[in-house]
């Protein structure tokens, strides 16, 4: 068996030359000297050398119009083509020529490659950060308060979803429940004009939470309602869902959401992990608006809360609760977050106070409370 180190004698293929300059091809033969490292292309029919290529530059090519054959060309010379049509000839020349399938990229590729990576990144970046918030407020300014209302109705059945329950199912009924509820609205917006009535509503779910949707719709999750130690606290909670929706936040974060998700799906695809980037990529959009959101929405509960002469203690100690029970968010943790930190929203909270906690009329009678705790049982 041969040493493949050995140079292989020189040796001839036959083939078509294209020059790339003219559209007729000559019939010619490659002689391929290894020693010397070239090709030599010769023209069979006057005997002249037409071109000498190293083989060191040698490439290949498979073109679709060429059947089964070989297209070879030399590095930097693209206009020049020669076509083996015989496959022991091209892999003859495959045995000789060292770079035959290496991919060369052009000088100032890689920067050209970085150059244009950065400016699609960044015209992403303007597109979720800028030019996306801004048209979704453009847009919450255009949509009218009815279309708002059915956007919320469908909102909230999704959220009724992701908690478990479907077709108003989960939803708690009572009468004195829900008057409870409404008498406690009445007091904090008797001083305020909404663009639309509230629409309250309770549902049945452990989690400690409340939610405002598009339209006027408000959730408190029956869990809070368990956790909450008086009234007052709920009616902090909810007289801040009522400055989201006094705001319309839930609507421009409603159209934000929609169109980030859409953006980054065109961009992200279906793939393993996709989902999870997904999300994590809308929470990282979302940090410092929804921020804003809420500590705007946390300044009107406390002039709501000042209107309705109650104080601002209950609201603050709800926050408490809230982190002593989940744990505050610090350094990046708060940045991520979608909520302030809880510590200091309950010392804005108390800095608000412009009256003794002691002194305001109950927001709701003992038996009145009793009936909105137990609205769920």
């Amino acid at each position: 068996m041969a040493d493949p180190t050995t140079p292989l004698p020189a040796f001839a293929v036959s083939a078509r030359y294209f020059d790339g300059q003219s559209a007729g091809a000559r019939v010619v033969r490659g002689v391929a000297e290894q020693m010397k490292g070239r090709l030599q292309i010769v023209d069979e029919e006057s005997g002249r050398l037409l071109e000498e290529w190293p083989l060191e530059e040698l490439r290949m090519i498979r073109d679709p119009g060429f059947g089964d054959g070989i297209v070879f060309f030399r590095e930097g010379h693209d206009e020049a083509r020669l076509n083996v049509a015989s496959a022991q000839d091209a892999a003859a020349l495959e045995a000789v020529a060292p770079n035959l399938r290496k991919v060369s990229v052009a000088k100032g590729t890689t920067r050209k490659v970085l150059f244009w990576t950065g400016g699609a990144v960044a015209a992403l970046l303007l597109i979720l950060f800028v030019i996306l918030p801004t048209l979704s407020d453009t847009l919450a300014g255009l949509i009218s308060p009815e279309q708002e209302e059915t956007i919320g109705t469908t909102v909230v059945a999704q959220m009724e979803g992701m908690l478990g329950s479907h077709n108003g199912s989960g939803f708690c009924t009572s009468d004195a429940g829900q008057a409870a509820l409404d008498k406690m609205a009445e007091r904090l917006t008797g001083h305020i004009e909404l663009p639309y009535p509230l629409k309250l509503k309770v549902i049945r779910h452990p989690m400690v939470n409340a939610f405002a949707a598009p339209g006027g719709h408000i959730v408190i999750v029956s869990g809070l309602l368990d956790k909450a130690d008086s009234p007052e606290e709920v009616a902090g909670v909810l007289a801040h869902e009522i400055g989201h929706v006094y705001n319309r936040d839930p609507l421009r974060i409603t159209l934000r959401t929609a169109g980030s998700a859409g953006i980054l799906s065109m961009i992200l695809g279906d793939f393993a992990g996709g989902a999870l980037v997904l999300v994590i990529s809308q929470q990282l959009m979302q940090a410092s608006f929804s921020r804003e959101a809420e500590a705007g929405a946390d300044v009107f509960a406390f002039e709501a809360l000042r209107e309705a002469e109650l104080p601002t203690e209950g609201i603050a100690r709800f926050f408490e609760k809230l982190r002593d029970r989940y744990g505050d968010s610090e350094g990046a943790m708060e940045y991520l977050a979608s909520h302030p930190n809880l510590a200091s929203r309950a010392i804005a909270a108390r800095a608000a106070e412009s009256r003794g906690k002691d002194d305001f009329e109950p927001v709701l009678s003992a038996a009145e409370w009793d009936a909105l705790k137990v609205i769920c049982k």
